[in-house]
């Protein structure tokens, strides 16, 4: 086996001194958070009086497996029980011991009296108060840690510091608490307490080395006097330093307000902005966002944009492009990379535009010069397939236009067309056609009798 598999790893520094009781006691959960970890006993007020109708009720917390803190609580306060009930027989002490230790507590306390109560031969003897007490030594030794009394007083004298937030007048008393609470460790006695001297000595260590200093400078030595002058004259300390801090709270505010007045850094710009947009949240708006004033439906830029026919939101209006808004996107294209590579990017993407766009307006120039060709064509086409008509005679217009109003066909234009077609059908008959010959327009072609032929013949 390995050295770190025999040892087992723990998170605290090798050395470090840790107290078992701290300066400021660990807070436990109330009565009302756990209430089935709790017992209400009855106390009197006068101690010894049987006939006493003066009672108020105390509840103290089970044991079970807790800390060296919550072992310490229950010594108290059992004390006070024995104490105001005037209880003084072993057994009703164990009894009480037996209702507010439970768990493998209860069973080292258990264990522990019954072999306190054997004598040299093995038998058992007569319960009594040592008994109880040997019981309770027992089970504070599986409470506490190695050492425990001697870690507490060597972290008292070396390692104890006051805390910022206890005064102190208040720091004198957790001390004090502290020393009283040192007979309860295991192999702990009135003697182990500290002195009043050294309680002053212990007080005087824990408080900043600035303080220490102003004693030094006034002759004051702190053990040589009582602990009441050390509180006063460190309280004197703490009122000075209490205004020293509001002057310089003040100070430091009327500085910010002159440089916000002045010219705000960006510090300060990057906390305006994150203030107003904490404050513009009553309200919401699709064109401006968040804000403390309107929401869109109130939104007096999207109704002139709507009146004037732009488009209502933000994404449907076009932007405008100038030099500014070009150079600020080529800054922050350049954050990440270097600004001449970032021009070389922009000019031969410029160029690619610039060819694309010329390619488009040349095939655009032979598609409407095609198209102007095939018009040209078609019209010609139209001119050589559809020839214009005759003209009819303005007399046959006028007889059929009569005749149409009339209902009744005209007489003249009747007998015409019955010898045309005589003539036609004759012609037809003997194979000429004299109709194909050129004549004048409205000309009727001139078919030649039988007697006619004959004589030429």
């Amino acid at each position: 086996m390995s050295i770190q598999s025999r040892i087992p790893r723990t998170t605290k520094k090798a050395g470090s001194l840790i107290p078992v009781l701290p300066l400021l006691p660990i807070k436990l959960p109330t009565p009302v958070e756990e209430k089935g970890k709790w017992l209400t006993f009855e106390l009197k007020t006068r101690v010894g009086q049987p006939n006493d109708a003066t009672k108020y009720k105390k509840q103290v917390r089970k044991f079970e497996e807790g800390s060296p803190q919550e072992w310490i609580d229950l010594l108290r306060d059992v004390d006070e029980i024995w104490t105001q009930n005037a209880i003084a027989g072993a057994t009703d002490r164990m009894s009480t011991i037996r209702a507010l230790v439970r768990g493998e507590s209860g069973v080292t306390f258990d264990a522990a009296l019954a072999a306190a109560r054997l004598d040299a031969a093995g038998v058992e003897q007569v319960l009594t108060t040592d008994h109880v007490k040997t019981a309770l030594d027992a089970v504070a030794l599986s409470v506490f840690p190695h050492r425990a009394l001697e870690v507490q007083k060597t972290w008292m004298n070396r390692r104890m510091f006051k805390p910022a937030e206890l005064t102190t007048r208040q720091t004198s008393a957790a001390i004090n608490r502290l020393n009283n609470a040192l007979p309860l460790f295991p192999t702990g006695t009135e003697a182990a307490k500290f002195s009043t001297t050294e309680i002053i000595g212990l007080l005087e260590w824990s408080l900043p080395p600035a303080w220490r200093t102003k004693f030094d400078l006034d002759g004051y030595v702190p053990t040589l006097h009582s602990q009441m002058r050390l509180i006063e004259s460190c309280e004197a300390i703490e009122r000075n330093e209490f205004s020293e801090k509001e002057t310089k709270t003040n100070e430091s505010n009327n500085n910010n307000k002159k440089q916000k007045i002045g010219k705000p850094n960006r510090a300060g710009k990057m906390r305006e902005k994150k203030q107003a947009h904490e404050s513009a949240s009553k309200y919401f708006c699709s064109e401006h966002g968040a804000n403390s004033t309107h929401a869109t439906a109130d939104c007096y830029t999207l109704k002139n944009r709507a009146k004037s026919g732009g488009a209502v939101s933000g994404h449907g209006t076009k932007r405008s492009f100038s030099n500014k808004s070009f150079r600020k996107e080529l800054n922050m294209l350049a954050k990440k990379s270097s600004k001449k590579k970032v021009l070389d990017l922009y000019a031969t993407a410029v160029k690619r535009e610039q060819a694309k766009l010329a390619k488009k307006s040349s095939k655009r120039k032979k598609r409407e010069e095609s198209s102007d060709s095939d018009s040209d064509s078609d019209m010609s086409a139209n001119l050589i397939v559809c020839p214009a008509r005759p003209k009819k005679k303005a007399s046959v217009l006028k007889n059929r236009a009569s005749a149409k109003a009339r209902k009744v066909k005209p007489l003249e234009t009747i007998e015409e067309e019955a010898e045309y077609q005589k003539k036609v059908q004759w012609l037809q008959d003997h194979g000429e056609s004299d109709l194909d010959e050129p004549r004048e327009e409205g000309e009727l072609p001139v078919a030649e009798s039988p007697a006619d032929s004959s004589e030429s013949d």
